[in-house]
C-alpha cells in the first residue's frame, strides 16, 4: 500500500498520533521524494503510546523535497488499531511545542520557530533553565536566559544539580543542525580529545560523510578533507583504536547491502584509509558485531572480533582473532 503526499517546494511534516502494528512483521516506510528509491526518512513498527494532544514523544517526521511516498507492508496475519497520521506543509516543528511562535523566514515560504523566554530548540522544547538552575541555593538563570544556566561554585550540570567532583553520571545535550550528521549504527572512538565517528546507516546520502571529528574541548565538529570518503560508506561495523590508527572490520555496504569481511585501518594523521588483506580458511562476515584490542602474554596485539549476524550462519557466537602487529591471518574461534 502506498500513498504519496505532495506540494513542490514546501516543507511536509508528519505527525505520527497513532500507530499499532504487528512488531517486526507490519512496517511502514516514509522517504523524502515520490519513490522508493529516494532517502528513506524513517521506518516505524510496533507500537507508539497513545495519542494525546500534549504527547511531545510521538515522532515527527520531516520531507523537505516537497514529496513524501509512505509505503506500509504487512503480512496480514495479525490485526491491531493501525495508524493515524496527520501532515501539514511549511508548519514549524512540533509547533513549536507550545512555547513560541512560528515565523517565516526572510519572507520565504520556509518557517522558524521564536522561542519565548527560557526555551530554546529547533522546535522550542528545550528549557534554557531546568528545575530554574536550583536558585538560590546551587545556580541562577543567566541574565537573557539564553544562555542557560550558571552555577554556583562546586555545582555543575544543565540543571546545576550534580556537586563537583561528581557523585554521579549524568548528560548534557549539545545541539547542532549540520546535514552530515544523522545516522545510526555507527561507531565512535574518542582519540585525546577528539571523538571519531565512522559510518553509519545515513539519512542524507545526498550530503554524506564516511568520517566525522568532534573536538570535544572546543565543541565544534571539525573539518575534514575528502580523503576520508574513499571507503564505501557501511553500517553496522566494527572499529578499534590502536596507536593512532582506528581498525575498521565487516559491515553491511550501504550500495549494495552486502554483509562484508573487508578490513580497513584509517591512519588519523593523515586521514587515510589503507585496506589489509587477512587470508583465513574461515573467515566471517558479520553485522552487528563488536570489536575490542588486547594485548597477550607476548605482548603482541590482536584485534578480537565478537560474534555478530553472518548471513549465511545467521547469527554466530565465533570470535575472530587479527594479529595487528604481524598482520597475521584470521584466527577463529567459538565459544561455548
Amino acid at each position: 500500500m502506498h500513498f504519496l503526499l505532495s506540494r513542490p517546494n514546501s516543507v511536509l511534516r508528519l505527525r505520527f498520533n497513532h500507530f499499532a502494528t504487528e512488531c517486526s512483521w507490519d512496517h511502514l516506510y516514509v522517504y523524502d521524494g515520490d519513490s522508493i528509491y529516494a532517502p528513506l526518512l524513517a521506518a516505524f513498527s510496533g507500537l507508539i503510546v497513545p495519542e494525546r494532544e500534549s504527547n511531545e514523544t510521538v515522532p515527527e517526521v520531516t520531507a523537505t523535497s516537497g514529496y513524501a511516498l509512505l509505503h506500509f507492508f504487512s503480512d496480514a496475519a495479525y490485526n491491531l488499531t493501525g495508524f493515524n497520521i496527520t501532515y501539514h506543509f511549511n508548519i514549524c516543528p512540533q509547533n513549536c511545542s507550545g512555547r513560541g511562535e512560528c515565523r517565516p523566514v526572510n519572507g520565504s515560504q520556509a518557517v522558524e520557530c521564536e522561542c519565548w523566554e527560557h526555551w530554546k530548540g529547533e522546535a522550542c522544547d528545550i528549557p534554557n533553565c531546568p528545575e530554574d538552575c536550583g536558585f538560590s541555593e546551587r545556580g541562577q538563570c543567566s541574565v537573557n536566559g539564553t544562555q542557560g544556566c550558571v552555577c554556583y561554585p562546586g555545582w555543575q550540570g544543565v540543571d546545576c544539580s550534580v556537586p563537583v567532583p561528581a557523585n554521579r553520571s549524568f548528560w548534557t545535550r549539545e545541539e547542532f543542525y549540520i546535514p552530515k550528521l544523522p545516522r545510526a549504527s555507527h561507531k565512535a572512538v574518542v582519540q585525546g580529545n577528539l571523538m571519531w565517528v565512522i559510518g553509519g546507516y545515513m539519512f542524507n546520502h545526498t550530503d554524506s560523510q564516511m568520517v566525522l571529528a568532534y573536538n570535544l574541548e572546543s565543541r565544534e565538529w571539525m573539518s575534514l578533507g575528502s580523503s576520508v570518503n574513499t571507503v564505501g560508506i557501511r553500517y553496522g561495523h566494527s572499529i578499534a583504536l590502536h596507536e593512532n590508527k582506528i581498525y575498521m572490520y565487516g559491515g553491511k555496504i550501504d550500495e549494495t547491502g552486502n554483509v562484508t569481511t573487508e578490513l580497513w585501518v584509517f591512519h588519523i594523521s593523515n586521514h587515510s584509509w589503507v585496506p589489509l588483506s587477512p587470508k583465513a580458511k574461515e573467515q566471517y562476515a558479520v553485522v552487528g558485531h563488536s570489536a575490542h584490542i588486547v594485548t597477550l602474554q607476548d605482548g603482541a596485539a590482536v584485534m578480537l572480533v565478537l560474534f555478530g549476524h553472518c548471513p549465511l550462519y545467521g547469527y554466530i557466537s565465533n570470535v575472530q582473532e587479527y594479529n595487528l602487529g604481524e598482520r597475521r591471518p584470521v584466527v577463529t574461534f567459538t565459544l561455548v
